[in-house]
């Protein structure tokens, strides 16, 4: 199935017991819909394992060339990527109908309303979000009066754009956000003029730097932002610690091996988000190469931005939201090997 343009996703988590209630009746129907990946075929038998993913976003790029290269097949898994809606793929985990998702942001909040549940791994701790304007807007300053757009207010991106507005100590009122949805209608918009500036993100930049715009600010670097994860029940981490570990050392594996064979992953970069050329493949590959940590895990810095993005309370432990010891040790297993 030919991979889909990324969009910007971001949901808030409405009560666990409702969310739970709903997906039990409608998982069926959600898979049907959902989009599967075909694994590659194995010889031996290989437990296999849902992974709930948003569209084919940069962010987890290293998970897909960890399937693709044979590295889960190693660890005795097939992985079955299942695209979701981070809604859907919430009340999936809280029903227990699919092993680990990634949106981290919701999955956090989730869990602080108590979804029993840990994010045990951090697949990008820096965002692949971008500020993009028109030619004619040099600098941050200079949207001062001006409109921008963004997804919805209180969302992952409209956030991202207030951490750029500090960053370059630009007061929020002076700024017009607007708020439009998915990224292909900010982009749209953006080329329609209706608009001056939106936040999409990579490869967009790329795209609309083709048509004219201009990047003004990259989110990552402006502030580490973890953004996307792996998230797994409490229960399959107490009765499949082995398994989980296993998972674990595939997307670390699959992390490493992305960083280390660049021109070997460029042509699945350019299927995976759809671009038309490796050249362009080369420049969004080198842009996003440090969204991706070696080890799984955010600073301390990172976490409690993450956290704190996601209304965790500020009394509330990282320890109830977050669970590193298994990535830990798999981390250091591989360190020594």
């Amino acid at each position: 199935m030919r991979p889909q343009t990324p969009t910007a996703s971001c949901s808030t988590f409405p009560r666990l017991k409702t969310v739970v209630a709903r997906r039990k009746t409608t998982f069926a129907l959600l898979l049907v819909s959902a989009v599967i990946y075909a694994a590659p075929v194995a010889a031996q038998k290989l437990t296999q394992i849902h992974i709930g993913v948003p569209t084919n976003t940069v962010t987890w790029f290293p998970l897909y060339v960890a399937w693709k290269k044979g590295i889960f097949q190693e660890q005795g898994i097939e992985l079955l990527p299942v695209t979701m809606s981070v809604r859907a793929s919430l009340g999936a985990l809280a029903s227990r109908h699919i092993s680990y998702i990634t949106p981290l942001g919701s999955s956090m909040t989730a869990i602080a309303n108590g979804l029993p549940a840990k994010v045990i791994m951090i697949f990008a701790v820096r965002s692949h979000h971008v500020l993009v304007a028109k030619r004619d807007i040099a600098t941050p300053g200079a949207l001062r009066g001006r409109g921008v757009a963004i997804s919805q207010p209180g969302g992952t991106v409209h956030r991202q754009f207030l951490k750029i507005l500090e960053h370059y100590r630009l007061d929020a009122k002076n700024i017009n956000m607007i708020n439009l949805g998915e990224m292909p209608s900010r982009a749209l918009a953006l080329k329609a003029g209706t608009i001056d500036a939106a936040m999409l993100s990579v490869p967009y930049d790329l795209f609309m730097e083709k048509d004219g715009f201009r990047p003004l600010a990259y989110m990552k670097d402006v502030a580490e932002f973890p953004l996307l994860g792996l998230i797994a029940h409490d229960e399959r981490m107490r009765e499949r610690p082995d398994e989980v570990k296993r998972v674990l050392t595939a997307a670390l594996k699959g992390i490493a091996y992305t960083k280390s064979h660049r021109e070997e992953v460029l042509p699945l970069l350019k299927q995976f988000v759809g671009l038309p050329d490796l050249d362009m493949t080369r420049k969004t590959f080198d842009v996003i190469k440090d969204l991706w940590p070696d080890n799984g895990i955010p600073s301390d810095k990172g976490l409690a931005t993450a956290l704190t993005m996601a209304d965790v309370p500020a009394n509330m432990p990282a320890d109830k939201i977050v669970d590193w010891s298994p990535v830990n040790d798999v981390a250091l297993s591989l360190k020594f090997r």
